[in-house]
């Protein structure tokens, strides 16, 4: 039998976490990689696109369709067997288009039904994960184990687009063969882990749809989560706007691509050493105090990338801007987890990510749209005043301003 999280060891030492951990790191990494592959080698079949958007589209869609859905199943069936199947899944789609890719037989239709699948199976996973990491660690931990979700993340996002680009020239269908490779050793781990993480019981098990009402009413009507979730969600929104709008003023002014690639690993080497200080700097700052400065000091770097260009200068406001997204974000997930029952973890985490996903995606849209309508400055300027009131709104929530640093948050069961 398992033990309760309360009588688990600290992580180094948790063997389950570790095992989770390492599922989660090679996940992440297959994931990252697919993220450049997919376009790759559908370019590079089709050199087309407009088939390159569909593939990539396509997962984007197939996750925000299931994801509500996705995250009511999880709470209804066993974690640790929906991991290991959605892991063997995105496994066998993997290995499917490395090995037609690798023959010469590749398809737009293949690829598009295997991105979807990774979609479909990133939001079975990834909530049946934060259950179960939940399950496993000890509350005082929890929100050690959030930034090192972070760290992982940052990491995977660092390593996972080069590393794709190495091995698609050494052979197109070798990034997605090493993907494949990834998702076996996720379902693994996940099979090896010993605590019991069962599916609730029968007599508790809502109807599809009326589970689905109960986590977003769970999540907009809890006093705490609600105001948290949707300052994010803007924060995020004028954040990726901000991001997207550096990229396009540096190419209509004319910058060098060596320059735009170097403002733009700045910021993945700002948020990567951020993620390996958050769990220090949320033991240091309330929740609260991150949700008012984050958005304040982005605000600023973003507002200093208005006025000056020179490519240094923009790497170095990139900085300031990006530094403290992981902190913040480990935090909020350490409140989301904490704040909410084990039995209601998964339709909470997905409506979350749902919300957030669809957010990430129209960001760029609506930057792009301003930048052709009014000019990159002006476009900027409007993100800026709104990254800047998602920080200024959160000192409105007396629950925000009282609420304490996340390693000291009480996790309910």
């Amino acid at each position: 039998m398992g033990e309760a999280p309360s009588q688990q060891p600290a992580l180094r030492h948790n063997r389950d976490y570790l095992l989770l951990m390492t599922g989660g790191v090679v996940n992440s990494l297959g994931s990252r990689m697919s993220v450049l592959a997919f376009p790759l080698i559908t370019l590079a079949e089709t050199h087309s696109p407009f088939a390159v958007g569909l593939v990539s589209g396509t997962s984007m869609v197939a996750m925000v369709l299931i994801g509500l859905p996705a995250g009511a199943l999880v709470d209804r069936w066993d974690r640790k067997r929906v991991m290991v199947v959605a892991a063997s899944c995105a496994c066998v789609a993997y290995a499917s288009v490395a090995i037609v890719a690798l023959a010469g037989r590749i398809t737009v239709p293949h690829l598009m039904v295997a991105a979807a699948c990774s979609g479909v199976v990133s939001m079975f996973y990834n909530p049946a994960e934060a259950v179960a990491i939940k399950k496993v660690v000890r509350g005082e931990d929890l929100s050690r184990a959030a930034a090192n979700n972070e760290a992982r993340s940052a990491a995977s996002g660092l390593i996972g687009p080069p590393l794709a680009g190495v091995l698609f020239s050494i052979a197109r269908g070798l990034p997605m063969l090493v993907d494949a490779v990834t998702y076996a050793v996720a379902a693994s781990c996940a099979a090896l882990v010993r605590t019991p993480l069962p599916a609730a019981p029968k007599h508790d098990r809502e109807a599809l749809l009326p589970s689905i009402r109960t986590g977003l009413r769970f999540l907009f009507g809890h006093p705490m989560l609600r105001p948290l979730t949707i300052l994010a969600a803007v924060c995020n929104f004028a954040g990726l706007g901000l991001v997207v709008s550096v990229t396009i003023t540096m190419q209509q002014r004319g910058t060098r691509a060596v320059w735009i690639g170097a403002v733009t690993a700045a910021m993945s080497l700002s948020m990567l050493a951020g993620s390996m200080l958050a769990g220090r700097i949320s033991a240091r700052f309330t929740v609260g105090a991150l949700m008012v400065a984050v958005p304040l000091v982005g605000a600023v770097g973003f507002l200093g990338m208005v006025f000056f260009h020179a490519p240094v200068a923009l790497m170095a406001l990139m900085v300031v801007a990006t530094f403290l997204l992981a902190p913040l974000s480990a935090s909020i997930t350490t409140v989301i987890t904490t704040q909410t029952p084990e039995a209601k973890l998964g339709r909470v985490m997905s409506a979350d990510g749902v919300l957030s996903m669809v957010l990430a995606a129209l960001a760029p849209a609506v930057m792009g749209l301003l930048i052709g309508s009014i000019g990159g400055r002006s476009a900027m300027l409007i993100f800026v005043v709104l990254l800047t009131l998602s920080g200024a709104l959160a000192l409105a929530f007396p629950v925000l301003r009282r609420m304490p640093k996340a390693p000291e948050l009480t996790s309910v069961g």
